[in-house]
Order: structure tokens, then C-alpha cells, then sequence
């Protein structure tokens, strides 16, 4: 291999690793990014979940206190 062909070959290759390193962080902000976005969705999710099971168990505990009165006496 000639001089220049080797030198030719070695800026090629550095170009490469360059152009590697950056959109390597890129993809590493990218996967930052996800995961904060995963965060957020997962703590949305736990705070709807508790206040539907809150609602839930309140209107279940409201129809079992109702369940045990007789017909056509007022539930309170």
C-alpha cells in the first residue's frame, strides 16, 4: 500500500469515527429523552389508575351500605 492510499485510507476512517460519535450522541440524548418520557406516562398512569380505583371503591362501598336496606326505603 502506497503513502498516500494509507493516508487517504486513515482520513476516511477518522471521518467515519467521527460521523460514529456524533449520532452516538444523539441516540444517547434520544434514549434520555424516552425515558423521561416513559417516566412521565408511567406516574400520569399510576394517578389516574389510583383516582378511577378511589371512585370505584367509593361507588362499591355506596351499593353494598344500599344492598342491605329493604325496597323502597330511602339509601343514604
Amino acid at each position: 500500500m502506497s503513502p498516500t492510499s494509507l493516508a487517504r485510507c486513515a482520513r476516511a476512517l477518522s471521518a467515519r469515527a467521527r460521523r460514529a460519535a456524533r449520532s452516538g450522541r444523539d441516540a444517547g440524548a434520544s434514549a434520555l429523552e424516552w425515558a423521561i418520557i416513559a417516566a412521565v406516562v408511567v406516574v400520569a398512569a399510576s394517578l389516574i389508575g389510583g383516582a378511577i380505583y378511589k371512585i370505584v371503591q367509593d361507588k362499591s362501598s355506596a351499593l353494598e351500605k344500599c344492598a342491605s336496606v329493604a325496597v323502597g326505603t330511602a339509601c343514604s
